[in-house]
């Protein structure tokens, strides 16, 4: 069986709460051109995006809807309806790769003066989804943390902090979606089938 790879390193590890919308006046329409190309940090990857709401004055209410339009992970156009929090971070449900507009709803109503948004991602990136074989995960270079693989159903493996630079062959099956998780200054290649329906059968 042929195996795609995909690359990962710490160095974009993280979250980055500002990646598509700078910190701006909540609003309704579109909060124009999305920043960094709509791409996440890493080329090949889908992470699920945040919107983190700071309260200016009185809390809006109600706080509206914000609708993000972008692609999954197969390049398919995806949209979802999120509600800000108040001051505090909203996770979207779907995994996107792309974001290609951020749109405020119309419900949005002003409450002593706008509250203020930042779009960006959440720290996990998944390199696949749907069902398909995990072959193995090369270190590129001895993991100064902890590398944590999942799916859906949870935890699949985890590479522990220091091991060296090396292939470990894994040759297990992923569901709902292939999650590596790096930490410390780690830089992996992550060798799987490309996602298939989860219905599949392996």
């Amino acid at each position: 069986m042929g195996y795609g790879h995909t690359h990962l390193s710490a160095i974009t590890a993280a979250a980055d709460v500002d990646r598509f919308i700078t910190i701006t006046d909540m609003k309704r329409g579109t909060y124009g051109a999305v920043g960094a190309a709509g791409l996440m940090p890493e080329l090949d990857t889908a992470r699920k995006v945040t919107i983190t709401l700071t309260r200016i004055n009185a809390v809006d209410a109600p706080l509206g809807t914000v609708t993000i339009v972008g692609t999954d992970i197969n390049g398919t156009t995806q949209t979802e309806i999120m509600t800000p929090l108040d001051n505090a971070t909203a996770t979207s449900v779907k995994w996107f790769k792309t974001v290609t507009s951020v749109t405020g709803g119309t419900t949005w109503v002003t409450a002593g003066g706008p509250d203020q948004i930042t779009v960006g991602c959440a720290a996990v990136a998944i390199v696949a989804q749907g069902a398909g074989s995990l072959h193995a995960i090369a270190v590129n270079t001895t993991s100064a943390g902890a590398i944590t693989i999942a799916d859906a159903s949870g935890t699949i493996a985890v590479l522990i902090l220091s091991i060296p630079e090396g292939l470990y062959e894994l040759e297990a099956t992923y569901a709902g979606y292939l999650a590596v998780t790096l930490a410390g200054a780690s830089d992996v290649t992550v060798l799987h089938t490309a996602s298939l329906p989860t219905s599949y059968s392996m």
